[in-house]
Order: structure tokens, then sequence, then C-alpha cells
């Protein structure tokens, strides 16, 4: 007999639409009190999952275990579980209160037990003024609010969230994001949140499924999936595609392992000098003398420009083209070529005349994360 520790279990769950694979061989755990959050570009899966985990559509094969025990043929109200769905379907002839006390009317609480557990939530999601208000009369932010409340409010093993911040503005956004994670600290809520935001998956979560094309990319905590995405396409999805990338191939010369540089500089560099830790892998994969072409990727963190500090990394010198104020942190866009470099600066740096000018940047290549750019695959994936 096969045990489990998770709470909630998928083994092996595939689903289609026709002759369309929208979920294709999914499994995954989640212990009680954990937050998973699924993310993904649109089309991805997410949707059908939570629905297939909430009952409310059927897997083509595979099983769902709740607790050890298979919950296939359970219906919806006996699962134990309440969604938040993406299209925020609010009752708008109601007032908030009325719309945050309709599962617990299903429930048939008495009515003092309901009092309470709606105005504690309310004013822990600060909707209280918002009670007797018509839900047609709320605004995006505080729609949201209300749903989250009324999933919220209802006893369940398990909350589903289908992109509940969708559309709204960032300071919004932000807030709810702040609130939701006060959630599992404060009610120890299970939950799997369903978003193609990146900031939403890695601010929330104890680990993320990257879904795409119906399958799992990458499975790990926040730490793990951000530091070393497992392809370049999930690389550039996690940082809105601000990545700095520099192209090359893998050589051999008699003092060890290279990497010859081809663009935006061209330059050979000795591994061991620059990425000590890819030695091993390098030379594992066989690849040295191969010609192997890759791509270096770097984040803006991980780059710094012209200080009194020497480089411990790769400097190059490239012409300060923009910056982007982002408060705290200074975003310069810096060119050299055709490429253009993101590098994050102190706010220091706007002390001084920056555009045009010639700068030295230092690319710490030690947190690179380098991929095969044939395959996009992340050397020493196995």
């Amino acid at each position: 007999m096969r045990v489990s520790n998770y709470f909630l279990e998928l083994r092996n769950i595939k689903k289609r639409y026709g002759d369309k694979t929208v979920l294709d061989n999914i499994s995954l755990g989640l212990r009680r009190g954990e937050t998973l959050s699924l993310l993904g570009p649109p089309g991805s899966g997410k949707t059908t999952l939570l629905k297939i985990i909430a009952g409310l559509e059927r897997q083509d094969s595979g099983d769902i275990l709740m607790d050890g025990k298979v919950i296939n043929d359970l219906p919806p109200y006996q699962r134990g579980v309440a969604m938040v769905f993406e299209t925020l379907a609010l009752y708008t002839h109601m007032t908030v209160y009325e719309n945050i006390a309709s599962p617990l009317i299903a429930a048939k609480l008495p009515k003092e037990v309901m009092d309470k557990k709606i105005r504690e939530i309310a004013k822990f999601l600060k909707i209280e003024h918002l009670l007797e208000r018509k839900a047609d009369k709320l605004s995006g932010g505080e729609r949201q609010r209300v749903a989250l409340a009324r999933a919220l409010v209802k006893d369940a093993e398990l909350y589903l969230f289908d992109e509940p911040f969708i559309n709204l503005d960032a300071k919004i956004r932000s807030a709810l994001r702040t609130e939701f994670k006060k959630l599992k600290t404060t009610l120890g809520k299970t939950s799997i949140f369903a978003t193609p935001d990146p900031i939403e998956a890695l601010a929330l979560s104890d680990y993320i499924a990257v879904l795409y094309n119906g399958r799992i990319l990458q499975y790990g905590t926040p730490i793990e999936i951000y530091d070393k995405p497992i392809n370049l396409w999930l690389a550039r999805y996690l940082t809105g595609n601000m990545l700095n990338e520099l192209y090359g191939r893998v050589v051999s010369q008699e003092n060890g392992v290279a990497i010859e540089l081809t663009s935006p500089v061209k330059r050979k560099i000795l591994v061991k000098d620059y990425a000590p830790n890819y030695v091993d892998i390098i030379k594992e994969l066989g690849v040295a003398g191969t010609q192997q072409e890759i791509v270096i990727t770097i984040k803006p963190s991980q780059s710094t420009i012209e200080s009194s500090q020497e480089c411990s990394g790769l400097e190059i010198e490239a012409e300060i083209i923009g910056y982007e104020n982002h408060g705290s942190e200074i975003l310069v866009f810096a060119r050299i070529n055709d490429t253009v470099l993101k590098i994050y600066s102190s706010r220091d740096i706007l002390n001084r005349d920056i555009i045009g000018a010639k700068n030295k940047i230092c690319l710490d290549l030690t947190k690179a994360v380098i991929y095969d750019k044939r395959t996009g695959r992340v050397l020493g994936d196995t």
C-alpha cells in the first residue's frame, strides 16, 4: 500500500479537450498549511487543474487524493474546497454582508456564529465599512476583497485562488498580496494560487509549480526556481525579460576550460576564474572541446556600475543611454554594441551627468546561470 504524507496529492492527472491536451501527467503534493502557486502563461492549464481539484471538472485519467483517500468521485460540495474565480461572480443585488454570508447560510450555521465570522473576516480584509453596500457599487479592488472574504469565511480544507488579483492596479495588487501572506501566517490556510505573475508566485508561495503547455516544467521553492530556472524561457519569464545575456561557446585550452564570448563583447575567459561553479559541470558534460554554444544570464541585481571597489567579475565598458527611478534603486540602461544591459544602481549615480557617459560595468558571473543555446536547457540539468 502506497503511503503519502501529503494532505493533497495529484497523481498522473491528464485532461484533453478534443484534440488538445490541456494537462499532461500532472503529479504533485501539498502538505497542510502550505501555499502552492501554479505559475504559467495563459493557456498553460492552471484554471483547468484548479477546477479538477475542486470537482468542477473531471480528469480523463489519474487520481486526486486528500488525506490519502482517492476523491475522484466526490462531488464538489463534499471535497471541503473553497474557490475564488478570476470572474468574481458576486451577487450584485445583494449587500457585501449578504454575499459573504451566502456559503454560511448554505451550511446552516447559527445566525450569531455566522455574524461573528463575517465581521472577523471583514475586519481582516479591511472591508468592515462596506458590509451594507450593494455589490454593484464596489470598485474592482473592493470586489476582489469581498470575493476573498466569501471564500475564506467558509471553513474549508483547501482554498483555491484562480488569478484573484488580475485586472487590478499595482497598488491594490501589492496590498492584497500583503493580506494574502497574512492569511497564511495568521489563519494557517492550505491553499493553491494560480497566477501568470512571477512576482506574485515568488512572494506568496512555499512551493511553485511552473506549468507550460499542460506540463510541470519545474517544481521547487521560490528560491530554487528563481536562482536556477530550468530553461531560458523560464529565466526570461521570471524576470520580465530583464535578463542580461552574454553569448559564447565553450572551448578548451592548456590552462583549463574557457568560454569564448561572442556577443555583446568578444573575449576569452577562464571558467575557473569567472564562474568556478561551472567547471565540474562543463567537464562532466564533456562539452569542453565541442565548441558548444551557450547563453550566460545575469540578473540586473548581479551587476554594478563603476565603483571604487575593484571588479571581481567580468568588466566591460558601456554607454549609459537611460534610467528609471525605482525609489530606493535606479535601473540603468547601458548599451554595448547592439545590446542594452540592465543594471540596478544606488541613487548616488544621479548626482552626476550619466546619460551618454561611458562607464565600466562589472558583471558577477559567479551568480550567472548558463544555458545551452540550442536546447535552452540549463547546463547540468539531467
